[in-house]
């Protein structure tokens, strides 16, 4: 059973968004953290399910694409007010975690929330958002020599750029630096069997399963 603080965060924070209000969405946010709720809860109680109520919505016409956009840029806001204020107390110091979308992918908000989870936890993770050139990823990893690459893709058109771009990562690794791959995104909830397809170590249908996973991998 939800908790009623988080239960009524939820129907504030839905309430605004549906709404188009950054104002109430940021009183939801600031009465969260009065709450006690943590970044994690807000994220995967509050944020998560009222972004799946907007694309429920919005496959059923009873909002507009420009609604849709108005949810997502409300929500990287909130996003970015509860990082300011949960981050700089991570410890840091733990593996390092580079995040990207495939190249053609703009929906980014689940890689963001991985990237933030994790940092939370102590993780060192470098966040490059949307549509991130194939070249230019490869440069950061190359630089970062990192832990896990974690790559996102919401829809099938866009797996062959994630495929690349895991073929691009195998080509750097040696005998002493393999980092582990992780995909995500609707794709690999409807098949799990496709993230093998793309050669990817492990996939991940939501933000908190990707970080169960990292947790099992690395302890």
């Amino acid at each position: 059973m939800t908790p009623p603080a988080v239960a009524g965060v939820y129907e504030g924070y839905q309430a605004a968004v549906l709404g188009g209000s950054r104002r109430r969405a940021v009183e939801a946010v600031d009465q969260a953290v009065a709450a006690g709720l943590d970044l994690r809860t807000i994220y995967l109680e509050v944020f998560q399910p009222t972004l799946r109520e907007i694309g429920r919505l919005w496959q059923m016409n009873e909002i507009t694409v420009a609604d849709e956009h108005l949810a997502t840029a409300i929500t990287q806001m909130a996003m970015a007010r509860l990082y300011a204020t949960f981050a700089p107390s991570a410890a840091g110091g733990g593996p390092t975690l580079v995040g990207a979308c495939a190249e053609t992918e703009r929906h980014d908000i689940g890689l963001r929330m991985l990237c933030d989870l994790v940092e939370v936890e102590g993780w060192d993770a470098v966040y490059l958002g949307s549509t991130v050139p194939l070249e230019s990823l490869i440069d950061m990893i190359r630089q970062r020599r990192p832990d896990v690459v974690a790559l996102s893709a919401s829809i099938s058109p866009h797996l062959p750029q994630l495929r690349s771009a895991v073929e691009a990562i195998r080509q750097l690794g040696d005998a002493r630096w393999r980092p582990v791959i992780l995909v995500g995104g609707r794709p690999f909830v409807e098949s799990r069997d496709l993230s093998r397809r793309v050669g990817a170590d492990l996939a991940a249908g939501s933000a908190d399963e990707a970080v169960a996973l990292l947790r099992e991998r690395f302890g």
